[in-house]
């Protein structure tokens, strides 16, 4: 029972932390996008696929956080945060476009920004083990490690 518990907690968090994480890259996106000189239209796809793709890289790690307190959780969530950097790669590219003729301005604009949404994929890892904790650490079956 503990450990079907612990799978919900894991899931519940992942879900949690990567939809809020996930809407704040989408918007930081946006500024991107406008930073580079496009428009600040959202799309619906766009706007739904980046909290689920958020929440779904970290669900295995939510999972994994909620079983154990052992540093190696840290490797679960880890590995979903590597997994968001192909798309984050992806979509930066399609967003950012030719920057030829941008001003100083935006250009550190578009640097500052573009380094915020890249951000986005460590947090997304620390809030999923904080919210996972914060649920339920007393469903985790394997504990600290004893020095």
């Amino acid at each position: 029972m503990r450990a079907k518990r612990a799978v919900v907690v894991g899931v519940v968090g992942a879900v949690l932390a990567g939809v809020v994480v996930g809407v704040v890259a989408r918007l930081l996106m946006r500024v991107v996008r406008v930073a580079a000189g496009g428009d600040g239209d959202f799309t619906w796809s766009g706007s739904l696929f980046i909290p689920l793709i958020y929440a779904a890289a970290m669900i295995p790690g939510g999972i994994v956080a909620a079983l154990t307190l052992r540093w190696w959780r840290w490797l679960a969530v880890g590995a979903g945060s590597v997994f968001l950097m192909f798309p984050a790669i992806g979509v930066a590219s399609e967003e950012i476009g030719d920057t030829t003729g941008l001003s100083a301005g935006r250009r550190v604009a578009l640097v500052v920004t573009s380094l915020a949404v890249f951000a986005t994929i460590a947090v997304v890892a620390v809030a999923t083990v904080k919210v996972v904790d914060r649920l339920g650490r007393e469903t985790a079956l394997l504990g600290p490690a004893v020095p």
